[in-house]
């Protein structure tokens, strides 16, 4: 079994490389903040998992759709005896890897409990495919209704099929996105599913998510201190003013843009000031933050520096030395997520189906609309809406896309659902855990916000380097799973 380490470092090269280059010397500065785990290296797989297909409907609202595919799952039942549990790790916006039933913290627990474990690919991700392409009329299956009434299908064939025991009790877990649907699982489906841990769960969904950037701010303040801060805040104000006088073309210049800002286009304006922001945030949401914190702000704070601004545009251009400019302009990124082919790496790498679901269904637009960040006040929702509009359709406005989140949230009770057998843990440094559950409401339900954590991070399992908190956590998910499992 793997410890924090590993884990740790799947999450940051999965966040380094969520910025999809458009080319290698010219890399695209958007990302969609989408954190893939990682519990182990397949290249030291211990070889126990078996993967296999299983037919399902394209979807679930028509019955007169008869359509099928095949999606992927990976098993594993070195572990498990007869009469058993089912431990079920939800696929999330990733491509399914057999590590999700050979490592971690879930497996742990598993083989502690003669359970059989099993994975599953989200639908539209890696190899499960409901459609030839994902254009826009093609992406009507990922919906939740559709992912969950297929989990339940799953549901139903591993027991009945491959463990061959219809009483079998079924034990959920997920991380971010995949913990929303193992939740929302238990709540829609209860008589399938006993017990759910949701580990950096994301379930309230928000038309601004404007917590993510002040928590970012936050973060740095802490581990770089106040000048690194300051410097930030100053730096991007300077270029609001700079490009609110007129003279954006110097900025063109300092950051080495591919093309020159419009100042006279919003969404062109917001699209470089996220550009930046998202960068800085990949060094923040990131299991090595504090030595990353630091990296960034000693150039920044460097006495050597002229002011702010050219500290800010100093910093950013040494991220990419070796690139002929930076794609920070609106178009670029609508076009980089235009593809529909299952071939081209957009579509490849799980971006544009992340995004197709945020703008349908699950919201969480990063913005700077709380001045309680540093930084600056320039990208707001219209720079999301104006995404979703040109990629995925007009009818896609403001006002439908607050309809649609609100719906999320009436429907599942966002991070005050109706619940019980479940247990919420998140990381007490990701600004995830904003959208997720925080309070208990329901007996047998847990909640623990593990100081100094990161996002998933205690789904690795318990070892030396673990603090004392996050032990005690993963401690206490390993005893509310065993009771579970032996309750009547």
């Amino acid at each position: 079994m793997i410890g924090k380490a590993a884990l740790l470092l799947g999450i940051a090269v999965a966040l380094a490389s969520a910025a999809i280059d458009i080319n290698p010397s010219r890399p695209l500065l958007f990302g969609t903040h989408r954190i893939i785990p990682q519990l182990g290296n397949n290249a030291e797989s211990n070889h126990t998992a078996i993967w296999n297909t299983v037919n399902l409907r394209q979807g679930y609202t028509n019955p007169q759709n008869t359509g099928s595919f095949p999606m992927r799952y990976v098993m594993n039942n070195q572990y498990y005896r007869r009469g058993g549990p089912i431990f079920l790790f939800i696929g999330g916006p990733w491509t399914l890897e057999a590590h999700y039933v050979e490592q971690g913290h879930f497996v742990d627990i598993a083989a502690a409990l003669n359970g059989f474990l099993v994975a599953n690919e989200l639908r539209y991700y890696g190899e499960s495919k409901p459609l030839e392409n994902i254009s826009r009329n093609n992406l009507r299956y990922l919906h939740n209704v559709h992912i969950l009434s297929e989990l339940a299908m799953f549901i139903a064939h591993i027991k009945e099929e491959v463990v061959q025991d219809p009483s079998a009790k079924v034990i959920l877990a997920g991380v971010g996105y995949s913990a929303s649907l193992a939740q929302w699982m238990r709540q829609r489906f209860p008589h399938l599913v006993d017990g759910v841990w949701s580990s950096s769960g994301i379930v309230q969904t928000s038309s601004d998510f404007r917590a993510f950037t002040e928590e970012v701010g936050q973060i740095i303040r802490r581990f770089g201190g106040n000048d690194c801060y300051n410097t930030i805040w100053s730096g991007f104000r300077t270029v609001e003013n700079l490009i609110d006088i007129g003279i954006s073309n110097q900025l063109d210049q300092l950051f080495n843009t591919c093309e020159p800002i419009n100042a006279t286009n919003s969404l062109d304006v917001q699209a470089f000031f996220y550009g930046i922001f998202y960068e800085i945030s990949l060094e923040v949401v990131n299991k090595d933050l504090q030595e990353n914190i630091r990296r960034l702000c000693e150039p920044l704070t460097d006495p050597d520096q002229e002011n702010s601004l050219l500290a800010l545009a100093g910093w950013l251009k040494n991220r990419f030395p070796s690139a002929v400019c930076l794609s920070m302009d609106f178009q670029t990124i609508v076009d980089t997520y235009a593809p529909i082919n299952w071939e081209s790496e957009i579509v490849e790498s799980g971006e544009r189906q992340w995004l197709f679901q945020r703008c349908t269904e699950l919201g969480w637009p990063i913005t700077t609309t709380s001045q309680y960040q540093p930084f600056g006040q320039r990208f707001s929702t219209e720079l999301f809406h104006g995404i979703c509009e040109r990629l995925f359709d007009s009818w896609l406005t403001r006002d439908k896309f607050e309809e649609l989140t609100a719906q999320t949230n009436d429907f599942y009770g966002g991070s005050r659902p109706e619940i019980r057998n479940s247990i919420f843990t998140h990381g007490g440094l990701d600004p995830w855990r904003f959208a997720g559950v925080r309070a208990i409401r329901s007996p047998n339900t847990y909640v623990n916000v593990i100081p100094n954590a990161v996002h998933g991070q205690d789904l690795a399992s318990i070892s030396a380097e673990d603090s004392d908190e996050l032990r005690r956590s993963k401690e206490m998910v390993t005893n509310t799973i065993r009771r579970w499992v032996n309750s009547n």
